[in-house]
């Protein structure tokens, strides 16, 4: 059986620039969601951290001893490191639940720029439940679980209500204020992806209020962007816009 331990943070420095970038992943994902992204956006000049939120990487049980609270103080936790570590421009950028932290910490904190990709604007519990239960079948399968254990796991999915309908709250809250967000902005969709994304994309679009914005979408694209096809692009874009803003 193999054994579960929590994904590392990823920290890649570089001295040829002041500025930083904090990357986001998804729910249920991990640090590899954009690992390939930052170590392209680190080869280009950048320091990039990449935090693991709590649970992440680790089997389905664990996962549910941690809710949208603690991940968002992943986050603060994430972007005070770079704080500490001198850099006096801070951008973020994040995919899916690491989308809407970027919105969230835009909105709270000192930001000059933010990457979002397959970020929704609306969750309800029966998509996020489906979530945790592909993560915890496959969680299970990789380390070798009987199934009947498996299926323990996953049964205590419906006692885990509560904190879905927190990260619902949580989405609500976040898209109330993203009008506040000052900082320049791309937006980005896989068209492959679910439609609603794409209305999640030009949602946030409009409801940004200042000029520096942009929405984009990738014909090639699934939901997780930075990977498969059509991820070059994704990458070589988000690049060039922060570029646009050094």
């Amino acid at each position: 059986m193999i054994k579960v331990k929590a994904p590392s943070p990823i920290f890649l420095e570089s001295n040829q620039s002041e500025h930083a970038i904090l990357l986001l992943h998804s729910f249920t994902g991990t640090v590899r969601d954009m690992k390939l992204l930052a170590t392209q956006l680190n080869t280009a000049g950048f320091t990039c951290y990449v935090p693991s939120y709590k649970g992440h990487g680790l089997m389905l049980e664990a996962l549910m001893t941690y809710d949208t609270d603690q991940w968002w103080q992943d986050v603060l936790e994430g972007y005070q490191f770079l704080v500490e570590k001198g850099y006096s421009k801070i951008s973020v950028c994040g995919l899916s639940l690491g989308g809407l932290l970027s919105l969230k910490l835009a909105e709270h904190k000192p930001i000059d720029s933010v990457a979002i990709m397959s970020t929704p604007y609306r969750k309800d519990d029966a998509g996020l439940a489906d979530r945790l239960k592909y993560y915890g079948q496959r969680m299970g399968d990789l380390i070798g679980l009987e199934q009947q254990e498996i299926t323990n796991q996953l049964n205590q999915i419906e006692d885990y209500t509560p904190e879905l309908n927190k990260f619902q709250l949580m989405v609500e809250d976040i898209m109330s204020k993203v009008n506040q967000i000052s900082a320049p902005i791309t937006i980005k969709y896989g068209e492959q992806d679910d439609a609603s994304y794409q209305t999640s994309a030009q949602y946030i679009y409009e409801h940004i209020s200042h000029e520096q914005k942009e929405i984009q979408g990738y014909k090639l694209c699934k939901h997780l962007m930075t990977y498969g096809e059509g991820h070059i692009e994704v990458e070589q874009d988000i690049i060039a816009f922060f570029e646009d803003y050094e």
